[in-house]
């Protein structure tokens, strides 16, 4: 008694792999339309940045090609942290940084001078 096994011809193996396709993208679509919306990835940045904590001096700042060109800070504990690109030119090497955790701002001190530059006042500009 011979057993036969399954196969599948060349026709529908492509017809299989086209519609998993298919389903794949229907389902990244529907995705990005109900989940992925502007007021998640808003809230998202917002916690993000709520979780960050650092404190140090600035001993560089640099774009990061190999990151998305992203603007780069690195402070003198050898914490990096990227700033939005409004904050770059206000930021100057030999500064002092304080980013307490659960807050959107970060301090600068510089000579007798103090400023804060907050991240959601950033965010809210693009929400606009």
């Amino acid at each position: 008694m011979k057993k036969e096994g399954f196969e599948l011809s060349n026709t529908q193996l492509k017809k299989i792999v086209n519609a998993m396709v298919f389903i794949v993208a229907i389902f990244l679509i529907v995705r990005s339309i109900i989940f992925d919306t502007d007021e998640e990835r808003y809230n998202s940045s917002l916690r993000n940045i709520k979780e960050e904590k650092f404190q140090g001096i600035v001993i560089d700042k640099v774009f990061e090609k190999y990151n998305h060109n992203s603007s780069m800070i690195y402070l003198n504990d050898e914490t990096k942290f990227a700033v939005f690109g409004q904050f770059w030119p206000r930021i100057k090497i030999g500064d002092s940084i304080v980013k307490k955790e659960g807050e959107t701002f970060f301090t600068v001190y510089r000579n007798n001078e103090k400023f804060i530059l907050d991240n959601k006042e950033v965010l809210d500009g693009w929400k606009k």
